[in-house]
């Protein structure tokens, strides 16, 4: 690529966003919420915890009551891959989307000559639900959570900014500078192990969370890799972890729990056998150009319509983007770009486990863009009976 296309490429590709971290267990990637800078929630750069009108419009500056999100102060929601297509080989950051969402990484695009097709069942879409399958408007079907697992991500742990300081700039790729990384890092390279409490027992069924900072729809799976091993995706995939499919929940930072029923996918997904959540916080878009039903929501923002939340909000208490909420699209109570608390799951530790140190590996494949989100966390297993 000769470097005046490079920098025109660069020119059109706003940043568009998509971020999330694991943030129960606490993962390596939260390392720097020791450091000055992101003490209480606060943040140098895209803030995680203390966002989108929580804690105030200046808490990104000043901190705030993170709640049950403290566990993931720092940058943990800056660890990911991006140019993650279904069927492809390995990420390529190559430049935008196409028209009419140039800002948006993967749109209707593909980054490599694969044909395979997406694999999610219509119901576990979180993304232009009234598209047609395969016609020109199913803008999304080229994106990782249209088939589970199927996208290749750039590291098991995330790359710090998603992208090396000389790819193409999309999707908020950017990184604080700390002792412990900068941007382009491999996090199971540079991120240290984090000395844990969590001490799980084979067999049970126990507690994780994870929370969005800007919504891209999509699902998730947790799986484990021992520490002694090299943190690759293929360890990750040898122990993918079953869910209770009775205790999905959200969890507001003030400690407010509800129940809901969760949408799960175990066909057509990778690891074969495995089963993966649908993300059940509906994004609201900025507009639907490109997509099923433009008018209902024309943009600029998500205030513009309806039909900028893409389903149904899973709690009662959701009646649009609350009036607090500072980004453009916004967040409800339980819907859009949903900071003021995380998406509870019960995972079962496999009962014929070897006792020891083992790294738990959360995975967010996003619909809206090619994007894959990526954290580590330190977990110890003893056997049932100790």
């Amino acid at each position: 690529m000769s470097p005046l296309v490079l920098i025109a490429l660069m020119m059109v590709v706003p940043s568009v966003y998509g971020h999330g971290a694991l943030y129960l267990p606490s993962p390596r990637n939260a390392v720097e919420k020791i450091l000055p800078e992101f003490v209480n929630g606060k943040s140098p750069s895209t803030p995680c915890t203390c966002a989108d009108g929580y804690g105030g419009p200046d808490a990104a500056k000043n901190g705030c009551d993170q709640g049950i999100r403290s566990g993931g102060g720092g940058q943990p929601c800056l660890w990911f891959s991006q140019g993650c297509s279904i069927g492809c080989d390995t990420c390529k950051n190559e430049g935008p989307g196409l028209a009419p969402h140039t800002d948006k990484v993967g749109f209707r695009i593909r980054y490599c000559n694969s044909t395979l097709k997406g694999t999610l069942p219509k119901e576990a879409w979180t993304m232009n639900i009234g598209a047609v399958e395969g016609s020109v408007n199913d803008s999304y079907r080229f994106n990782p959570w249209r088939a589970p697992g199927h996208a290749p991500v750039a590291d098991a742990c995330g790359l710090a900014g998603g992208r090396h300081p000389q790819d193409l700039p999309g999707g908020d790729a950017v990184y604080f500078t700390t002792q412990f990384a900068t941007l382009g890092d491999a996090g199971s390279v540079v991120l240290p192990p984090s000395p844990t409490s969590t001490i799980w027992h084979a067999g049970d069924s126990v507690e994780v969370a994870w929370g969005i900072r800007y919504n891209h729809g999509g699902g998730y799976q947790y799986r484990l890799c021992p520490a002694t091993e090299n943190l690759t995706e293929s360890c990750f995939q040898k122990t993918p972890l079953d869910f209770d499919r009775t205790k999905q929940a959200l969890v507001w930072n003030n400690g407010t729990r509800l129940s809901i029923p969760g949408v799960w996918v175990d066909q057509g997904v990778l690891p074969m056998g495995s089963t993966w959540a649908r993300n059940p916080i509906p994004r609201t878009n900025d507009d639907n150009k490109g997509l099923a039903n433009e008018s209902s929501c024309p943009g600029p923002t998500g205030r513009s319509g309806p039909g900028c939340t893409q389903f149904k909000a899973p709690c009662p208490q959701d009646t649009g983007i609350l009036p607090w909420s500072t980004d453009g699209s916004g967040q409800g109570a339980c819907s859009g770009d949903w900071t003021a608390g995380v998406i509870s799951d019960h995972v079962i530790i496999p009962k014929d486990i070897k006792p020891g140190q083992y790294v738990l590996g959360w995975r967010w494949d996003c619909e809206e863009t090619a994007q894959v989100w990526q954290n580590c966390a330190d977990v110890t297993i003893l056997a049932a009976n100790e």
